[in-house]
C-alpha cells in the first residue's frame, strides 16, 4: 500500500514537471522563428506580443549551440531590421540571460518587417534574413473606440484634397461663367 501511495506522488510531480515544461517552452516559442545556421539555432521574435504600431518593443535574438546558450556574440553580430526599403540598424545587446540578446525599435509602420542578421558566431559567418511576427495597427487592440491609423487618415486627407481641387476648378470656372455672362448682359443693354 504505502509503495503504491509513493510510486502515485512520484508519478504526479513527473506528470506535473512535464506540464510546467511543456507550457514554459510553448509561451517562449510563441510566434518566434526558428532557423538553424550550421552549429547553431537562432530563434528571432518580438519581446511583447502582438507587436502594435506606436509601441515600444524589442526584437529578441536567441542563439544556441547543442542546447546551450552563446554568449559573447554582441560584438561579432549586427542586426538590420528592414521595412518596404528602407532599414534600420541595431546592435544586439546581452540580456540577464544567457543567450538571449535584444535590439530595441519603435515600429511606426504595420506590416511584415524582415530582420538580418549579419556578421559572426565564434568565427561562423552569418548573413540571414529571417521574418518575425507581423506589426498590427493599434486598433487591433484599442477599445471601445479604435483610433485612426496614420494611413487611414493619409489616405482620407489625399481624398479630400482632390475633392477640394476638384470643386475648387468648378468654383472658379463657374465664377468665369458668371463674369462673362455680366459682360456679355452689360453689352446687350448697352446696345438697346
Amino acid at each position: 500500500m504505502r509503495k503504491t501511495l509513493t510510486k502515485t506522488r512520484w508519478m504526479i510531480g513527473l506528470l506535473t514537471a512535464v506540464f510546467v515544461l511543456i507550457i514554459s517552452t510553448v509561451s517562449l516559442a510563441h510566434a518566434h522563428t526558428r532557423v538553424e545556421l550550421g552549429p547553431y539555432v537562432v530563434i528571432v521574435g518580438w519581446l511583447e506580443e502582438p507587436v502594435i504600431v506606436g509601441e515600444r518593443n524589442a526584437l529578441i535574438v536567441d542563439i544556441s549551440e547543442n542546447d546551450l546558450p552563446v554568449e559573447g556574440v554582441e560584438a561579432t553580430l549586427d542586426l538590420e531590421l528592414v521595412y518596404a526599403g528602407s532599414s534600420f540598424r541595431s546592435n544586439i545587446n546581452p540580456t540577464e540571460i544567457p543567450g538571449f540578446y535584444t535590439a530595441e525599435v519603435f515600429p511606426t509602420i504595420r506590416g511584415q518587417y524582415n530582420v538580418r542578421l549579419f556578421g559572426n558566431i565564434n568565427g561562423f559567418e552569418i548573413d540571414e534574413i529571417i521574418a518575425p511576427e507581423e506589426v498590427f495597427p493599434a486598433s487591433r487592440i484599442q477599445f471601445p473606440e479604435p483610433i485612426p491609423d496614420a494611413f487611414e487618415l493619409e489616405a482620407r486627407i489625399d481624398l479630400l484634397e482632390g475633392e477640394l481641387r476638384t470643386a475648387r476648378f468648378f468654383s472658379y470656372f463657374g465664377i468665369a461663367i458668371g463674369l462673362i455672362g455680366t459682360v456679355l448682359g452689360a453689352l446687350g443693354i448697352r446696345k438697346k
